[in-house]
């Protein structure tokens, strides 16, 4: 769909228009970027119809598994959507689980975590508890938590390791040096 400007109307409100091909939307999309206009309170159709662009690119950054480019590409549609739709609308709560989706595999956690308890709020308050996306996000979280989780187990193995390591070192150290004061002794003594 496309915004064209009604005459009896200027710069007011759009009709809306079904475009028939992809170079149609695009060229009508760059008009309309050109034509001076008074916005909405909280935005307008264009900065929606871009907040979807940027989204469907994150989707596509992520079915990549390109994260660090998907998380770019969210993060713009969330500006936009939480500007056009508000800060509590069910679409920013469906970017807000990706971003926490994306930044899981890059593995950072912190931000991770925010996301997703940010998208997780806004789901239960406008969908309730028992809402799939509600449970999707729930799990999104279970395997953050669970990931970090294994992490920390295998820092601390790893540290495990790396102390039975120095202490095997030091008592070699400390075997090699006997045997060296043996000599000694033993050479002073002949």
């Amino acid at each position: 769909m496309s915004l064209i400007q009604s005459d009896s109307q200027k710069q007011s409100t759009y009709s809306f228009c079904p475009l028939n091909s992809m170079a149609e939307n695009k060229f009508l999309k760059r008009v309309v970027a050109c034509i001076p206009v008074t916005t909405p309170q909280r935005g307008g159709m264009s900065d929606r119809a871009d907040g979807h662009v940027f989204y469907k690119q994150g989707v596509e950054y992520a079915n990549k598994q390109e994260w660090r480019k998907a998380v770019i590409m969210y993060n713009r549609a969330l500006k936009l959507q939480r500007h056009v739709l508000g800060e509590n609308h069910i679409d920013c709560a469906q970017t807000l689980n990706d971003i926490g989706v994306a930044l899981t595999h890059l593995g950072e956690s912190y931000g991770a975590m925010t996301s997703l308890q940010e998208a997780l709020w806004i789901r239960q308050v406008v969908l309730g508890d028992g809402h799939p996306c509600v449970v999707q996000t729930t799990c999104d979280l279970w395997k953050l938590l669970d990931q970090e989780r294994e992490r920390e187990q295998g820092l601390i193995k790893k540290q495990g390791e790396r102390s039975l390591e120095l202490s095997i070192d030091i008592l070699s150290t400390s075997q090699s040096l006997r045997k060296s004061s043996q000599k000694v002794e033993n050479a002073r003594s002949a």
